[in-house]
């Protein structure tokens, strides 16, 4: 059985403290195996320009299996 990339994203969720509301950001795209300082310098510059704090930060990877 072969295994094939197929894609990956970020996803951020951020929460606003007063009202509880969580907004998500996705960004695709995403090379297969990004490094954890990577992904943790795409979240250090959106924080910088976002309201609300991110809460959470995760990789979703898609793979084909034929």
């Amino acid at each position: 059985m072969n295994k094939e990339f197929v894609s990956a994203r970020l996803q951020f969720v951020t929460m606003d403290p007063e009202t509880e509301l969580k907004t998500s950001l996705s960004l695709s795209d995403l090379i297969e195996e990004a490094a954890a300082e990577d992904v943790n310098a795409i979240k250090t510059a959106l924080q910088a320009v976002l309201d609300d704090p991110i809460e959470t930060s995760t990789a979703t990877v898609t793979y084909a299996f034929a």
